[in-house]
């Protein structure tokens, strides 16, 4: 029987099927005649800086290149990466948005003085309680935060592409940056140009795919991305029309049939003879117990059995109102400790870790993850 972790071991070479490159094809050939309206890189006023370039010490490993310069496995607020793991840190990533990371490093009473100051803030009628409607909007608030973080990402890293300064990036533009990225200089890059020298296994692997994802996200098909463009190639969450292609992604490493759908079976990646036993399997397996959990809950919502694709680019669309919806619910049911339906600031203070995880119970589950 396949190891329930064979999501995580699957290369980028099983991932990559033969359709892709086919539907690359069809894709351009098409683009001419289908390109739907493409999501527009808003920028705040207050975005938080970040670094264009890699930290001091650092840039032995990446050539001096800013590896964000390329699309991350992970997403801020999705529910599932793209790999086809569940997002272990996105009740957290919801709640407390862009800055939930910085919860990992500081002492509790500092975390504490800072779930004080998202009450105050959430609180919309100031009647010192939250109720499940100023729950939802303030998660709604934090996710619209995740995408502003994107879009400033992408502004600020499009420049360090865009060598010629000519407000669009060619494919040879990018490719460049990405080949130093990967460890090709320049030297190295005219071998490849001239085929004396072959790209290694991963990196042709990750080249054919982020090369399939910037013919996707060239809306007007003339093969170079402007910055609303260069948006939908780093940060495809974002961008409605980009959705699909991340549910194809996941279907390509789990969709064993090819229906373009999702059973129980595949989801939770066991062989369609054990579908009848993922009850029994379950109880002592907490990858089981937990992927049948969500998807029971969360992605088949019609209840027949198959997560269909359009139920699976609603799951993984950071702007359905129903991931709000639902996280709310979970923090009122975990918090609410006199059931009132409100929670008090006393309610969410002893409920601390809740609302900002806990680095222990985290630890735990990657190592069995690990296992």
């Amino acid at each position: 029987m396949p190891s329930k972790h064979t999501i995580r071991n699957r290369t980028f070479a099983q991932i990559l099927h033969v359709s892709i490159c086919c539907s690359f094809v069809i894709l351009l050939a098409l683009s001419a005649f289908i390109r739907p309206v493409h999501c527009r890189a808003v920028i705040p006023n207050n975005a938080t800086k970040e670094k264009l370039r890699v930290a001091p010490g650092q840039e032995n490993n990446n050539n001096g290149i800013n590896p964000d310069l390329v699309p991350g496995k992970h997403m801020d607020a999705v529910k599932m990466d793209r790999n086809g793991e569940l997002n272990k840190d996105f009740r957290q990533e919801l709640f407390l948005g862009p800055d939930h990371e910085d919860f990992d490093s500081i002492p509790e009473k500092e975390g504490r003085k800072r779930l004080i100051e998202i009450f105050n803030t959430a609180d919309i009628n100031k009647d010192e309680y939250l109720s499940h409607e100023e729950l939802v909007k303030w998660i709604h608030h934090k996710t619209e935060e995740h995408f502003q973080e994107a879009a400033a990402s992408s502004k600020r890293m499009f420049p360090l592409v865009d060598t010629n300064s000519d407000g669009v990036l060619f494919w040879d533009e990018y490719k460049k940056q990405f080949l130093l990225l990967r460890g090709y200089d320049e030297k190295k890059q005219q071998q490849l140009d001239q085929n004396q020298l072959m790209l290694s296994g991963h990196d042709e692997d990750d080249y054919i795919l982020y090369r399939d994802r910037w013919g996707r996200a060239d809306d007007d098909g003339d093969d170079a991305l402007n910055q609303d463009e260069f948006l939908a190639f780093l940060h495809p969450e974002h961008c409605k029309t980009m959705l699909t292609m991340l549910v194809e992604e996941i279907l390509h490493d789990l969709d064993r049939d090819g229906d373009k759908a999702l059973s129980l079976a595949e989801f939770v990646s066991l062989p369609e003879e054990d579908a009848g036993n993922i009850e029994d399997l379950g109880k002592n397996d907490e990858w089981i117990r937990e992927r049948k959990q969500e998807f029971m809950t969360n992605i088949d919502l019609n209840k027949d059995g198959i997560a269909s694709l359009e139920e699976l680019e609603k799951y993984m669309d950071p702007k359905n109102i129903q991931h709000a919806e639902s996280e709310a619910r979970h923090l009122m049911g975990a918090a609410d400790i006199n059931e009132d339906n409100k929670l008090s600031l006393r309610e969410i203070l002893e409920n601390y870790f809740v609302f900002v995880g806990s680095k222990l119970y985290n630890y735990a589950r990657n190592v069995h993850d690990e296992f």
